[in-house]
């Protein structure tokens, strides 16, 4: 199914037409963009904005209105002169509206005179998405409070015409409020971690993909609200905005993570009666990382086999609770280690990482605070921190000599799988 996205062009990359694209695409469905403004902005301003005619907007609008089957029609920056166009074209859609007032910056996209023809042409019978400025700015009351939003919202339904408003709290408590059908639903959020630039553009977005699929209004803003904390929370990059193609990302990563890992432990494998006595005790694991915080490991670890190794069971996410945390704890210090295998402690491993010119480490875990130990699952990420410290640069190599009932062991970290298998290599057959 297609959804008609009607917005500006952001040169920054952050916002707009392209994070419109990105949203739609990444949930599934068609996306038919048609430009209303051209903004010259980067992360940081909005230097000016070029409003496309009001004609050349219903000419693109045309040219796929009659073609595609238009499910829901996402409309976001616009001008004036262009509204009432679009009202006409968009007559008898699903029409999620986005109004763009200003941006973060304070570049004014809309006059109060713009506004005013807002209101009266495209608002009526449009599902709008309103923050707490804009949704201000719309009714002219103030916001303070979930309260404030809920009476807001009814007023953009009973007293301005819209089909249904969701405002977005962000800028109070992360609570957004849905008014549809007479009945509010509020949809409750968490300060997420990340880049915010875009979010307005990927929500309504989303909210139209979804409502294209078919989901109910209710659902369909929860799972946009849902969306878009991922997009913020794995955002980044060069342009400074959420990621609208997280989640193509990680399963692209997730993918890749297996394959690498599975092809890794096979080369292990490879090195079957020479790496068997530096099994664990307790098996060994082999865990490789994704930028999404997800770990894949070998299944019930691998084990002395005779006198080779095998692999208990295959490559799956999450597989070593152990090795997941030392690696993930390793990675707040270092985000580019992404691998990591235990092995059984020898003093001769130890001593030949260091000649190879691996950074050595150790963490003694008699050192453990008392708090620590009685907390569930801490020694781990404790033991990976105090050997960071300790060393005071990115080690290679962690070791601890165990403790009541506990194996000594040894941890290898690397950037990647192949980088892990290469050391252990050098390490084997060094030690012979």
């Amino acid at each position: 199914m297609a959804v008609l996205i009607i917005a500006g062009l952001d040169t920054g990359g952050g916002a707009g037409l392209k994070a419109d694209i990105e949203t739609v695409s990444a949930l599934g469905e068609h996306p038919l963009p048609v430009v209303s403004a051209i903004t010259y902005q980067n992360p940081d301003e909005v230097r000016g904005v070029f409003p496309v005619p009001p004609n050349t907007i219903r000419e693109q609008i045309r040219a796929v209105k009659g073609v595609f089957e238009i499910r829901a029609v996402k409309i976001g920056l616009l001008h004036g002169g262009a509204v009432k166009v679009i009202a006409e074209e968009t007559k008898g859609l699903i029409r999620v509206l986005d109004p763009v007032i200003a941006s973060s910056s304070g570049f004014r996209f809309l006059s109060p005179e713009d506004v005013e023809i807002l209101k009266r042409e495209l608002l009526p019978g449009s599902i709008v998405t309103p923050n707490v400025p804009e949704a201000e700015v719309l009714t002219g009351l103030k916001i303070n409070s979930i309260e404030d939003i809920k009476r807001v919202a009814r007023v953009l339904v009973e007293e301005l015409g819209a089909e249904a408003a969701i405002v977005k709290g962000g800028h109070l408590n992360f609570t957004d409020v849905l008014y549809w059908n007479g009945e509010v639903f509020k949809f409750s959020g968490e300060r997420v971690e990340g880049f915010t630039h875009g979010t307005g553009c990927v929500f309504s977005s989303a909210l139209a993909a979804f409502i294209a699929k078919g989901l109910e209004l209710p659902k369909a803003v929860e799972r946009a609200k849902r969306f878009v904390e991922g997009a913020i929370r794995f955002s980044g990059g060069e342009g400074e905005a959420v990621n609208p193609l997280w989640e193509l990302q990680r399963d692209t990563q997730r993918w890749m993570a297996k394959e690498d890992l599975e092809k890794a432990v096979g080369e292990l494998v490879k090195l079957g009666e020479l790496l068997n006595p530096h099994v664990a005790e307790v098996g060994t694991n082999f865990a490789l990382a994704t930028d999404f915080g997800e770990v894949f490991a070998v299944k019930g670890r691998i084990v002395r086999y005779g006198k080779t190794i095998k692999p208990v069971g295959p490559v799956e996410l999450n597989a070593s609770d152990h090795l997941r945390r030392a690696l993930l704890k390793m990675r707040e210090f270092y985000p580019e280690v992404r691998a990591v295998i235990n092995l059984r402690y020898s003093e001769k491993l130890i001593k030949r990482a260091e000649k190879l010119g691996l950074k050595v480490s150790f963490y003694d875990r008699r050192e453990e605070p008392e708090e620590v130990k009685r907390a569930e699952r801490g020694t781990m990420e404790w033991g990976i921190e105090s050997a960071v410290k300790r060393l005071g640069e990115k080690p290679n190599v962690i070791y601890h000599l165990g403790d009541w009932g506990k194996e000594p062991m040894i941890l290898v970290f690397g950037r990647n799988a192949e980088e892990i298998v290469e050391r252990i290599r050098n390490l084997i057959f060094a030690s012979q």
